[in-house]
């Protein structure tokens, strides 16, 4: 199956393995690695603040190697459109989803959320 990267041209299911892989070594390039780390230390925990300053980070540097494979550099549609091809590949292949998951896995790492404190309960059933 070949997919239209933005009808441009086409995008196959070796091109989505290659265009994942090339990410994620991108990613861990010297230059890009320090980059989003020191991202995700001014970040902290907190979610918004990963989104405002790694996702940016992460994506210019996604933008950067899928335009290699066809899509046009039209900012975030090249990004969606990327997204929606890998989603179809990642159905029919294991290799796509695990890449995707590793993907997945680098731009939204694990949160520590405290546990709730259950609410006090009054006599009359209300908080």
């Amino acid at each position: 199956m070949l997919i239209m990267a933005l009808g441009k041209s086409q995008f196959s299911l070796n091109d989505c393995k290659a265009a994942l892989r090339e990410i994620l070594d991108t990613f861990n390039l010297p230059d890009n690695a320090a980059k989003l780390e020191e991202a995700r230390i001014a970040a902290g925990n907190d979610m918004l603040k990963s989104m405002q300053s790694v996702f940016p980070a992460a994506t210019q540097m996604q933008m950067q190697v899928i335009q290699r494979f066809g899509f046009l550099p039209d900012g975030e549609g090249c990004l969606v459109q990327f997204t929606k091809a890998v989603r179809v590949y990642e159905e029919q292949d294991q290799d796509v989803r695990q890449l995707n998951n590793q993907l997945r896995h680098f731009l939204i790492p694990p949160v520590n959320v405290p546990h709730p404190v259950a609410p006090i309960v009054n006599q009359n059933g209300g908080s």
